[in-house]
Parts: C-alpha cells; structure tokens; sequence
C-alpha cells in the first residue's frame, strides 16, 4: 500500500496576514480613543454630579440647624405653656376649695 505523497499546502502570505492584523490594530485604537472621550465624559459628569450633592449637603446643614433652632424655641414655648396651665389649674382648684368651703 503506497500513501499518495502529501502536498505542501503555503501559508497566506506574511504580507498579508500583518495586513490584516494591522487593519484589526486600527479599529482596536479607534475603540480605546472612543472609550476615552467616553471615560472624560463620565469624569466631567461625576464632577457635577458631586458639586450638586456638596451644594445639597450644605442646604440640608443649613435647615437641620433652623429645624433645631425651632425645636429650641418649641421647647421653650412648651415650658411657658405649662408653667401657664400649672397656675391656670391652682387658681382653679383655688377657686374650688373656697366654694366647697374647705379653706
């Protein structure tokens, strides 16, 4: 049995194949440069982003600190207000005893 003597099939040539991978090097360096200008975008966008939230942050302080200041004068209030309902009741219950003849 006699084997059919192989035939030496050529590679492409080599200047075709860097060819090729050159054309595939071009488009690879076209997608970083897009990815960066990207990447820029979403930097300047995030920058606003956080001069926004700062601003916010700084409005939120201002109005905890109304809010607390109202709260102080709630809380004075409140304590005029039962010192005001402290007499209101004694002079009532005043009021009481010396027509129930007890004082």
């Amino acid at each position: 049995m006699a084997l059919p003597a192989l035939t030496l099939e050529l590679e492409a040539p080599l200047e075709e194949r860097v060819a090729r991978l050159e054309a595939n090097v071009e488009h690879i360096q076209k997608d970083v440069s897009d990815m960066k200008i990207d990447i820029r975008r979403l930097g300047e966008k995030i920058d606003s982003v956080k001069d926004s939230v700062t601003a916010l942050t700084i409005n939120m302080e201002k109005q905890f600190a109304a809010v607390e200041k109202s709260f102080g004068a709630l809380h004075t209030a409140r304590a005029f207000d039962r010192v005001w309902w402290l007499l209101m009741s004694a002079a009532l219950l005043g009021l009481m005893a010396r027509a129930f003849k007890w004082i």
